[in-house]
């Protein structure tokens, strides 16, 4: 009776543990992997408690399944947890042999021991492995527990899992392994030390031909198949791990620290791996100007779906462990386009309005454009093409900046993180930061809004705004039985809008070596833009077609700035030979014109306004809907002539005879001082009839502006270090008297300027003309800096 109770008791425990079985966690934390759109591995980062543990794969690849379960446990198909032939035929020979010589561990038990920490090998450990073993066989399909030992198992070293030791020992994934190498992977787990360069390598060899010849008398190996695996050589030392996309490897171990599952990103493999030489090249290219870091992303702009990142060139400059796709960097003008297309939206401006391009002071802040030179008026259009600085601070200023702030975070821009008083009007110059991932994705939702336009027929949908994306999308559909009205009301920029926008950006001049990109029917279109950070510390490029999204950027991740760099200089020529390797480089068409979107209207030539009863020259355009709200041209004026059209008479001079009404394009006298000296067309009023009495316009005040407040400079106060002050006049003959708090300071004729060195403090500046034509202003002189 009591040797009945020593088989019946583990058989009752045995049976109770069973039936609290539970799904096993082997394991608590797993390398970071990434693989390829098609599959292929982009890179890996090693798990928290350092091994190389890849997520389980969701099938087992079949060579290896079958050499796994024909080498640890045949009949794993037949039992339920426990083979008791196995275990009586351990139990003989360990009998035989006087001690433990042969184990009878089926794989689930194995998976239960994993599952437990690999306890010591005792009788009670033994009991409560096969009870779980068990339970498990009760409710988990075979295939699970297959799958799981798999993931688990140790095969060397810190390798852990059978995909992880595929990539480490033979550079590929589990499913492409050759029958030679399956067999060599299924026998590691019973004996993991056996894969180490110089240690007991027949052993292991032994082992994986005896399991190729148990396949063989199976009939799962013919004989040829057999013969050419014997042949393989057995692996060397562990490979190295690809790679191929290291920054955004590291990104998504950032953003999902406990990846559980083996992530498939939409990245294209051989594009990725062209990038990168292409950034490598450029690296090298521009070392030689202290410039150590690229960072580039192409997307498709249909999707959003990310097919090419390069964090950083993965040279051997300083800073290369920096993901600069994801650094805030000052914008420079990348965000110029996005304010025209704003304006427009919002019907505040036509594409060829004229925009002041005059010297230009807001509360101590005098905007500069790159070229150092003014205009005196530009198409608000020519000044996004152009990139002019002072046109765009005009307009930004006319939309008001807490606007475009909303307006921007609408779009999808995140780094906004302040108040408008705190970036003010240098937001449109770079006075705020954003990410290459956050801009091209911006970048992409608007040209994704017209590309879909029409498709959605005539329609807004919100999916088309969403940030790039690493892992696919499902496809968005159109919105159904929505009032058309009430959609594109909705959109944060309208499809005329943003078709405008996208021509004004595809008008840019291309950097030198792309200068005749015209006359090559190879070359794209492409709608593009620059930006330059203050102090030269970044250089960005963004463009795009109907197809991909390329941004660039470059620079140095420790933000030390070198002179000479600018966006159109180092980023562009890079972006453009991304779009050369990019698939059907040439052969894009370009977007449609939103035509149900658009209305015609008689735009004023020379002004760029709606036309007014008196402009000559009228153009009839297709401009956003919204347009027509704008003023109409204020540019042209009534003037009187005499019969020989030499003089300009006032209207209430009826003692000449025959005058004539003519319009006359008339610019303010600042404008007009800059504007003559690139427009050698322009024609000025023509002086007064001396039978008129009359008063010309006042004099008008270039530098300073009303209410400025000039910072001086440390050197302020020595020897040619002045103030200079500008003024401009309609007469070119006209003498006009300054001072400054009623005391006069000296005249000027023709050259309207003055150097200075006022006081520190408020001063009212007081201009008169020889006619007597007054106009003054107060600024501030604060002390030197």
């Amino acid at each position: 009776m009591r040797r009945l109770w020593l088989v019946i008791l583990p058989l009752i425990l045995i049976a109770s543990l069973a039936l609290f079985a539970r799904r096993p966690e082997v394991a608590r934390s797993f390398s970071t992997v990434a693989f390829s759109s098609d599959g292929r591995l982009l890179g890996a980062r090693i798990a928290d408690d350092g091994q190389w543990r890849f997520p389980p794969a969701d099938t087992l690849p079949t060579r290896f399944a079958q050499s796994l379960v024909r080498y640890e446990d045949r009949r794993f198909y037949l039992h339920r947890g426990i083979d008791f032939v196995a275990v009586a035929r351990a139990a003989w020979q360990n009998l035989r042999q006087g001690r433990v010589r042969q184990g009878a561990s089926t794989i689930t038990m194995q998976l239960c021991r994993l599952a437990r920490g690999n306890r010591e090998r005792t009788l009670w450990q033994k009991m409560v492995e096969t009870a779980w073993a068990v339970g498990l066989e009760m409710w988990m399909p075979k295939r699970e527990i297959l799958r799981l030992y798999a993931a688990n198992a140790p095969f060397g070293g810190n390798v852990v899992g059978a995909e992880t030791a595929a990539w480490r020992y033979f550079g590929r994934s589990l499913d492409n392994l050759s029958w030679a190498e399956a067999a060599t992977l299924a026998v590691l787990p019973n004996s993991p030390a056996l894969i180490h360069p110089g240690r007991r390598r027949e052993q292991l060899l032994r082992k994986r031909n005896s399991l190729l010849g148990m396949l063989l008398s199976d009939n799962v190996l013919d004989s040829v198949d057999y013969r050419l695996a014997l042949a393989e050589p057995l692996p060397d030392k562990p490979l190295p791990l690809p790679q191929i996309a290291p920054h955004l490897v590291d990104r998504m171990r950032t953003e999902n620290p406990t990846q559980s599952t083996n992530s498939v990103t939409t990245i294209d493999h051989d594009l990725q791996k062209s990038v990168s030489a292409l950034a490598e090249i450029y690296v090298r290219r521009y070392e030689a100007n202290y410039l150590k870091n690229i960072a580039i992303v192409v997307a498709e702009v249909e999707t959003g779906e990310v097919v090419a990142y390069v964090g950083n060139a993965n040279g051997e400059a300083d800073g290369r462990q920096v993901d600069m796709v994801v650094a805030e960097r000052s914008t420079g003008s990348l965000l110029k386009p996005l304010l025209f297309a704003a304006m427009l939206h919002d019907g505040l401006i036509t594409p060829r309005r004229l925009v002041p391009d005059v010297p230009l002071n807001i509360g101590g802040f005098a905007p500069q454009n790159f070229s150092r030179t003014f205009s005196g008026s530009v198409p608000a259009s020519d000044a996004v093409q152009r990139s002019l600085n002072v046109p765009l601070v005009r307009l930004l200023a006319d939309y008001n900046v807490g606007r475009f702030m909303l307006k921007l975070k609408e779009l999808g821009m995140t780094t906004l993180r302040f108040t408008d008083d705190h970036y003010g009007a240098s937001l449109i110059l770079g006075g705020a930061e954003g990410t290459l991932w956050n801009l091209c994705g911006i970048y992409a939702s608007v040209a994704r809004s017209l590309l879909h336009f029409r498709a959605y027929g005539g329609r807004y949908n919100p999916a088309d705004y969403h940030p790039l994306t690493l892992v696919r999308r499902p496809t968005e559909k159109p919105i159904e039985n929505v009032a058309d009205r009430r959609l594109r009301d909705a959109a944060p920029l309208s499809a005329a809008a943003v078709w405008q926008m996208l021509e004004a950006m595809s008008g840019l001049n291309r950097p030198e070596e792309e200068a005749d990109w015209q006359n090559f029917g190879s070359m794209q279109r492409v709608a593009w833009k620059t930006g330059t950070s203050f102090g030269s510390r970044d250089a960005w490029a963004i463009g795009l077609t109907t197809k991909h999204i390329v941004g660039v950027w470059v620079g140095n991740a420790s933000g030390e700035g070198r002179a000479g760099l600018t966006g159109v200089g180092h980023a562009a020529p890079v972006m453009f030979d991304l779009f050369s390797l990019l698939p059907n480089a040439g052969a894009t068409p370009w977007f449609s014109e939103p035509y149900d979107d658009e209305v015609e209207l008689a735009i004023c030539r020379q002004s760029g306004h709606i036309a007014s009863d008196i402009c000559p020259e009228v153009d009839t355009l297709r401009l956003p809907s919204r347009c027509q709200r704008t003023e109409p041209c204020n540019y042209h004026k009534i003037i009187h002539l005499t019969h020989d059209r030499r003089w300009r008479v006032s209207s209430s001079c009826w003692s000449v005879a025959q005058m004539i009404a003519t319009p006359w394009f008339v610019l303010p006298p600042a404008q007009e001082f800059y504007f003559r000296r690139q427009h050698a067309d322009y024609q000025p009023l023509p002086p007064f009839h001396p039978d008129c009495q009359t008063t010309d316009a006042p004099p008008e005040i270039i530098y300073p502006d009303h209410d400025a407040t000039i910072f001086l400079p440390l050197n302020y106060g020595r020897r040619r270090e002045q103030l200079i002050l500008r003024a401009a006049h309609h007469r070119p003959e006209a003498t006009i008297f300054w001072h400054i708090d009623q005391t006069f300071v000296g005249q000027t004729v023709s050259d309207h300027t003055l150097a200075l060195q006022p006081d520190t403090g408020r001063h009212r500046l007081t201009l008169v003309d020889d006619r007597g034509a007054t106009t003054q202003i107060d600024f501030t002189i604060v002390g030197k800096r």
